[in-house]
């Protein structure tokens, strides 16, 4: 921050009534330390900014997890004109009128399916102060929206893994793409009429860590298909997601046996790619579906040469549907 982004962020937050809380999630990378250089400057010029623990599974990270829902992260060191959008997302009113109208705050309040918004910015650009501002009122409105603004610059990994080469760009769940002038009416337009079908792993994860497994898989079973996200959420490194997948596919087994019935194939497809402990995870879930396509795959389990761990799952799941 320049001494003059210091003095307007000090007169801006003499606006704020109480704390505002912020956590900053890990990483000891160039971009990580400065986050975390930032925050602490921010914290000594505004006492009032406060420390908020880091979630044990940030959907961002290395970010500053902000916003009343805390589903904003910036992975961008703001400066410039960029200040006034960060401090939006910190509850400050702004200098200029940069955000969005009544009735597309009452349309972000109604989304209903969660979704994962990514934009890309530059500290140079004129036109991503705007494109930020709004998308961040849009995300104070709706709890299911999450945003990440990254700096393409800073964060140059993401990027490239996007193929970012212009900016302002948004993503909406890994697969709809805006560059340049953005509307916020068509990207609220996308996320209220989005097909559940194509939600990303990210999206479906946050259905569930809202305690709502039950309520996907009945989506999964009104739109007659199982969501192909949830492979990844069944396959994740992480145990938690695993086991929150897991237990959705329990609910589907009770409502849609037959539907349940069609995560075998793809997942056996991934089954040797895996590590041992998500293949006895695998199996655990196998063995829940328990058609005859499912026991097959079990017994190829058993008879094959996986970790004993694994063959002793299989063994289990096969023993337990003989006696049920």
């Amino acid at each position: 921050m320049t001494p003059h982004d210091e003095q307007r962020i000090v007169e801006r937050m003499k606006a704020l009534k109480s704390p505002v809380q912020i956590a900053l999630t890990g990483g000891s990378d160039q971009a990580g330390r400065r986050l975390a250089d930032f925050f602490d400057r921010l914290r000594s010029i505004a006492p009032i900014v406060e420390k908020r623990p880091a979630p044990e599974e940030p959907f961002r990270s290395p970010a500053l997890i902000l916003g009343r829902h805390a589903n904003i992260a910036y992975q961008a060191v703001p400066e410039g004109p960029e200040i006034d959008p960060f401090l939006k997302a910190l509850g400050v009113a702004g200098e200029t009128e940069l955000g969005i109208s009544t009735e597309l705050r009452t349309q972000a309040g109604s989304i209903e399916l969660p979704a994962d918004l990514v934009l890309f910015i530059s500290m140079q650009c004129p036109h991503c102060p705007v494109v930020a501002a709004q998308l961040i009122e849009m995300a104070d409105a709706s709890p299911r929206l999450r945003l990440t603004v990254i700096d393409a610059l800073l964060f140059t990994e993401p990027a490239g893994a996007h193929d970012i080469r212009s900016v302002p760009t948004l993503i909406l769940d890994e697969r709809i793409r805006w560059t340049g002038q953005i509307q916020a009416a068509e990207v609220l337009r996308q996320c209220i009429q989005r097909d559940p079908s194509q939600l990303s792993a990210s999206s479906l994860r946050q259905i569930i860590e809202s305690g709502e497994a039950a309520r996907l898989a009945g989506m999964m079973a009104t739109h007659g298909s199982c969501f192909p996200a949830m492979l990844d959420l069944l396959t994740s490194e992480r145990w938690s997601v695993r086991l929150g997948a897991m237990v959705t596919v329990e609910y589907l087994v009770d409502e849609a046996p037959d539907l349940a019935a069609d995560l075998v194939a793809p997942l056996w497809r991934r089954f040797d790619r895996l590590s041992e402990p998500i293949q006895g995870d695998v199996v655990q879930v196998i063995g829940q579906i328990g058609d005859d396509e499912a026991v097959a795959c079990l017994q190829k389990i058993v008879s094959a040469d996986y970790a004993e761990s694994v063959r002793e799952a299989a063994a289990e799941e096969i023993a337990n549907r003989s006696t049920n």
